[in-house]
């Protein structure tokens, strides 16, 4: 997200035109929309949104009227596509084209001439006008795209995958004032701020949430939530909820604000010292160690992926705390995990790195020789 953003400033700060345009992909309800929004905003540019898969070729070109004096039509410029001139008090115009891959194929042609000649139609956009488009992914995130390969197009975009990450989300909930109590469990679950292998949950999923509990319910902070959820047999604010961010995700929730979990994934990558000490002595509760070290797993994965397998600074340290935690759980524990540690986030060669940060070099070469033992059986 932070790359995104600076990617998003530097397009429309450029002093000249640009022959190309940029194409953010990604699972439904990531934040596409809010980063260009939110960019627009800043550098002052009047934001249009235009949803294509709810357009025609037609629509573009706008309504024929007949020019009797001429005997010809011409067309009225649509409402939704920029206007003649930059308005007054705008440093220029993003147009925002979204659901890009799911517009018919007669307007994804129309693309083309949008983003080489800024025409759309008969209709010549200003000078300071920049195009972003957006897609989902298809198959992947079970949504309906429009098969369209045309290279010709493809070489005008800048086509960018966008993976949210908890820190960027925390940092634009604060900024938007989600609800305490969705920035308290996201911070401490980052894991479950969303899941790309399910629709939900998904970033946009606890936004609702959030302003379901604070404009629908009036349950404006932590302490009013509980209050409701304790004193309540069946909340409905529960299904929804659950509507919203899925039934797993709603459940761990509902738990964290009426009966906190003793150990989260958060608390394992940061290398908790007091956590640790109640893990090494027996007093967390098994169901909340395997909890979080399953959400420690999937943050590690998608560390990973970023890193492209080779994890450094404080990556490489958050691997370092988890290996702490794993090096005091039981034997039986610790084979598991290693071998989903390296068949889902294929951290081999970090091993040892991650295990040369502790300052017990003991206790990290048992550790180390426990884990190629484990490697080498069948």
């Amino acid at each position: 997200m932070p790359e995104l953003k600076e990617i998003l400033e530097r397009y429309v700060e450029a002093e000249g035109p640009l022959n190309y345009a940029i194409k953010i992909v990604g699972h439904p309800g990531i934040g596409k929309s809010d980063a260009v929004r939110q960019t627009a905003r800043e550098k002052n540019l009047l934001f249009m949104d235009t949803r294509l898969a709810f357009k025609e070729n037609v629509d573009l070109g706008g309504y024929p009227v007949p020019d009797h004096e001429k005997g010809r039509m011409i067309y009225y410029r649509p409402k939704f596509i920029p206007p003649r001139e930059v308005p007054e008090g705008y440093e220029g115009i993003l147009w925002f084209l979204d659901e890009a891959n799911r517009a018919h194929p007669t307007v994804i042609q129309t693309l083309f001439q949008i983003i080489t000649e800024r025409v759309c139609g008969e209709h010549v956009l200003p000078e300071r006008t920049f195009i972003v488009l957006a897609g989902n992914l298809g198959e992947e995130d079970e949504t309906v795209v429009t098969e369209f390969d045309d290279s010709a197009l493809d070489g005008r975009l800048a086509i960018f995958h966008l993976l949210p990450d908890a820190a960027s989300w925390l940092s634009w909930a604060r900024r938007e004032d989600v609800h305490e109590t969705v920035i308290r469990y996201i911070a401490a679950n980052p894991e479950r701020l969303w899941d790309e292998s399910m629709i939900h949950p998904n970033p946009r999923g606890w936004h609702q949430v959030s302003q379901a509990l604070t404009v629908s319910y009036g349950l404006k902070d932590h302490e009013a939530l509980r209050t409701h959820l304790l004193e309540s047999a069946r909340p409905a604010a529960e299904k929804v909820i659950s509507a919203l961010v899925g039934t797993v995700a709603c459940r761990d929730f509902m738990l964290s604000v009426t009966a906190a979990r003793e150990l989260t994934a958060s608390q394992v990558l940061s290398g908790d010292e007091e956590k640790l000490k109640l893990v090494r002595a027996g007093e967390v509760a098994a169901e909340d160690v395997f909890w979080a070290l399953s959400g420690v797993l999937e943050q590690l994965r998608k560390l990973s992926e970023a890193a492209s397998g080779d994890l450094s600074g404080p990556d490489l340290a958050a691997l370092s705390n988890t290996l702490r935690f794993v090096a005091v759980l039981r034997a039986d524990l610790r084979v598991s995990f290693f071998h989903r540690l390296v068949r889902q986030c294929g951290l081999f060669s970090c091993i040892p790195k991650a295990l040369a940060l502790w300052k017990d070099a003991g206790a990290a070469g048992a550790l180390a020789d426990e884990f190629g033992r484990i490697l080498e059986s069948p």
